[in-house]
């Protein structure tokens, strides 16, 4: 996924598809490879990987149009009773996911359906990313961002590249890249620089 830099600040955004590519993400092709690498990231773990195929083949049943196709809401309403009400967690599948999401145990996981999260994002048993009051904007995870236990992210605010999030940490304002953030509220602890040089 891509990002920007604006100023002297780190502003992150993930590109949105356009118009003329309304398929850039959402493609059998794209869907597939992003559940190859969700595999791989789960390969020790079969509930995660249950997950992760199911919300993969939900998503390709959905479609990419304005509205959802009929033949997909069997498969989004056995999906949500599988996942939500059995295994505990709740991530939708119109939730804009990169591939090699990685799911540790996953109990009480929520993600908001308006979330955008990156590739290879880490999300442990307890977290929360979505909005801080009700109508409100929602988080934007950059790629390989780590989420500690029962950490919550919300707000209309980025974490980014190559960041980590501690345990139990309430995360309200931007993380940039390549940080540590810890506490409640989360302050940035720490710059991994050696991220910084690999990635500038």
């Amino acid at each position: 996924m891509d990002y920007q830099r604006k100023g002297s600040r780190l502003d992150m955004e993930i590109v949105t598809q356009t118009a003329e590519h309304p398929k850039s993400s959402d493609s059998t092709s794209a869907i597939y490879n992003q559940w190859r690498a969700d595999i791989r990231a789960n390969r020790r773990d079969p509930k995660a990987i249950f997950v992760m195929t199911t919300l993969r083949f939900t998503k390709l049943l959905m479609g990419n149009g304005p509205s959802y196709r009929k033949v997909s809401i069997p498969a989004q309403l056995a999906y949500r009773f599988m996942t939500e009400f059995i295994l505990g967690l709740e991530i939708r599948p119109k939730t804009r996911i990169g591939g090699g999401l990685t799911i540790f145990h996953g109990y009480g996981l929520v993600v908001h359906d308006h979330c955008i999260i990156g590739d290879n994002v880490t999300l442990r048993n307890g977290v929360t990313i979505g909005q801080a009051n009700p109508g409100g904007g929602v988080p934007t995870i950059g790629d390989r961002v780590q989420i500690g236990a029962n950490a919550s992210i919300i707000g209309q605010i980025s974490v980014g590249t190559n960041s980590v999030i501690g345990a139990g940490s309430v995360v309200v304002k931007n993380v940039p890249a390549n940080c540590v953030a810890a506490g409640n509220p989360a302050r940035i602890i720490r710059t991994n620089r050696e991220e910084t040089t690999r990635t500038s």
